[in-house]
C-alpha cells in the first residue's frame, strides 16, 4: 500500500509539472523574473561554453530541452542529439524546427526524466538547465549517470536553495514557479558524490542580484563589476558559497 501511495503522488507531481510547462511554452509566465538573470550571466556564457565544447563530435543528450532550442544549436558539431522534456508542446515545436532545418540526427521526445526509456550507457554528454530542482534528485541524478558512458560527463546550471532572502521572494512569487520546486540543498551534492567519480561546483549570483537594480543607470556596469569581485571573495569561503542562487555543476561518471 505505501508503495502505490508513494507512485500516485509522483505521478501526480509530474502531471502537475507538465501543465504548468505546457501553459509556460504556449504562454510564457515568468518575464518579470528575467531581469534577474543578469546576476548569474557569466554563469550562463560558462555553461553554454562547456556544453558546446563537451558535445563535439559526441552522442548528446539534453535533459530538459523545452523547444529544443540550445540542443539546435549542437547539431553542426555533435554526432547525435537527444532531447527530452515533459512537455509535449515544447517537444512538438523542438521537432517541428529540427524538422525545418533537416537535422536528422536530432530528435526530441515527451519523457519522464526520472526513469528514460534510452539503454544504459547511450551518451557521452548530458546536460541541462534549471531542471534538477524539478525532480526526485536521487532519482533523477542516478538516471543521468546510468545513460552516460565512463568518462562521459554531466553539465547542469542549477538554483540553491539556502539563501533566505532568496528563498523569501521565491515564497512571494509562486506564479513563476511549480509547486513542487525545490532549488537543491548541500546534501543534494552529496548524494551525487556518491554516484559519480567527480564533481566541479562554480558558484554565481549574491551581492550580484543587488547590482541588478542598477542595470540601466551610468554606473550598471561598474556596479556588477564591482559586484561579482565581491561575490568571488565570498564563495572562496566554503561554508559561504552556499548562499549563492545558482551553481554550474560538472559531475564526471
Amino acid at each position: 500500500m505505501p508503495q502505490a501511495t508513494s507512485e500516485s503522488a509522483d505521478t501526480e507531481r509530474i502531471e502537475r509539472e507538465r501543465d504548468f510547462h505546457n501553459k509556460r511554452f504556449a504562454d510564457e509566465n515568468r518575464l518579470d523574473q528575467v531581469k534577474y538573470y543578469e546576476a548569474i550571466r557569466r554563469c550562463e556564457e560558462r555553461y553554454e561554453s562547456r556544453v558546446r565544447e563537451s558535445a563535439a563530435g559526441g552522442d548528446v543528450l539534453e535533459y530538459g530541452c523545452a523547444k529544443g532550442e540550445r540542443s539546435l544549436q549542437l547539431a553542426s558539431t555533435a554526432k547525435s542529439v537527444r532531447g527530452i522534456d515533459i512537455s509535449d508542446v515544447a517537444i512538438d515545436q523542438g521537432n517541428a524546427a529540427a524538422d525545418d532545418a533537416g537535422y536528422d540526427h536530432v530528435r526530441f521526445a515527451v519523457m519522464n526524466a526520472e526513469d528514460m526509456t534510452f539503454e544504459d550507457e547511450s551518451f557521452d554528454l548530458v546536460f541541462g538547465s534549471g531542471i534538477i530542482h524539478h525532480l526526485d534528485v536521487k532519482k533523477s541524478v542516478s538516471e543521468v549517470s546510468r545513460v552516460l558512458r565512463p568518462g562521459g560527463i554531466a553539465i547542469f546550471r542549477e538554483p540553491l536553495g539556502h539563501n533566505v532572502l532568496i528563498n523569501k521572494y521565491r515564497d512571494r512569487t509562486p506564479d513563476a514557479r511549480t509547486p513542487d520546486e525545490h532549488p537543491l540543498l548541500k546534501p543534494d551534492f552529496d548524494f551525487a558524490d556518491r554516484v559519480f567519480t567527480s564533481t566541479s561546483i562554480r558558484y554565481y549570483g549574491l551581492t550580484t542580484i543587488g547590482a541588478v537594480f542598477l542595470r540601466n543607470s551610468p554606473f550598471g556596469g561598474i556596479a556588477m563589476s564591482a559586484a561579482r569581485a565581491v561575490d568571488s571573495a565570498i564563495f572562496a569561503v566554503p561554508p559561504l558559497r552556499w548562499q549563492a542562487w545558482y551553481v554550474l555543476v560538472e559531475w564526471t561518471k
